[in-house]
């Protein structure tokens, strides 16, 4: 092999390295790293007034669909939990410090408060623990599909170890005592709603082996629940609105009401066609939660 063709073979081969790096590379994160005690975490932030919404759980792209209706009327934020997409890793999956971690975040970036909690699925579980720490920090509450647990009983065994959690940074909804369904959410939701480059990234985060909350997580929170012996309506009259999906399994529609009981000012808003990412499937009932917490934040009413 001559010199000139060897040293154009190094020169391609050094070529292909780089564009490969450069294909790997992370995309930039529309938003900014914030502190969240020794590590940082994603938020993205759209939208100017009051109350500020924050939304915890799933990626902060998950909803592409619904953050760019709240910004029309109030400032929203959406942020990626510790271990998923743009974040660094956090210390462990335990309930508690999920709710230091979004306690951190809003002192930190800073958030304006009383702010509105929407959580999603486990986050759903993470606001209401934040609630029973930090009642003046919020002024309303919207719950997207929160976690399907049943309430009040210790027998339950723990998760199975060996079971892999999907992709994303939330399981769907299951007994606790039930083996996990093992979907990632292009295979569960109307992925094809998303914009092209929200899919992208979806696949992005996917690929990087994200850390989701597992049932354990979510039986943790709600061990925490218990030991403070909440009163019958612990969130007293904060605006609540519970989102519920068509779920049938056994336990569900009374998860349901025992949520709307939270609360003195709930009221519950269907999406039936969801599996679980409401805010992919069913956008437009998410949104019309938040407006309607919104509002009633605002103007006192129920």
């Amino acid at each position: 092999m001559s010199g000139g063709i060897r040293r154009s073979l190094i020169l391609l081969l050094i070529l292909s390295a780089v564009l490969a790096a450069q294909g790997a590379a992370s995309p930039p994160p529309p938003g900014r790293l914030i502190d969240a005690g020794g590590y940082r975490v994603h938020l993205y932030c759209t939208g100017e007034g009051s109350p500020t919404v924050l939304i915890v759980g799933g990626f902060s792209f998950d909803w592409a669909l619904v953050q760019p209706s709240i910004a029309k009327f109030t400032k929203v934020c959406t942020y990626d939990v510790a271990g998923t997409a743009w974040s660094d890793a956090g210390p462990s999956l335990k309930c508690l410090d999920r709710v230091n971690e979004v306690h951190n975040l809003v002192e930190n970036a800073p958030l304006k408060r009383p702010f509105l909690f929407v959580g999603f699925s486990i986050g759903a579980l993470v606001g209401r623990r934040y609630a029973s720490l930090y009642p003046n920090d919020i002024a309303g509450m919207v719950m997207v599909d929160h976690a399907f647990l049943p309430a009040g009983d210790d027998s339950l065994p723990p998760a199975k170890s060996e079971v892999i959690p999907p992709p994303g940074a939330d399981s769907p909804p299951v007994l606790i005592e039930k083996t996990p369904i093992i979907l990632s959410t292009e295979e569960t939701s109307d992925f094809r709603k998303l914009p092209d480059r929200v899919q992208e990234l979806q696949r992005w985060a996917e690929s990087r082996k994200p850390i989701p909350a597992t049932a354990e997580t979510a039986k943790d929170c709600l061990s925490e629940l218990e030991s403070t012996k909440e009163t019958r309506q612990p969130l007293g009259h904060m605006p609540l609105v519970v989102i519920s999906t068509g779920n049938t399994s056994a336990g569900y529609a009374e998860l349901q009401q025992s949520l709307l009981l939270l609360s003195a000012n709930s009221k519950q808003l269907m999406a039936e066609r969801s599996f679980h990412s409401v805010e992919i499937d069913q956008p437009e009932v998410v949104i019309r939660a938040i407006t309607q917490v919104v509002q009633a934040v605002k103007t006192s009413e129920p």
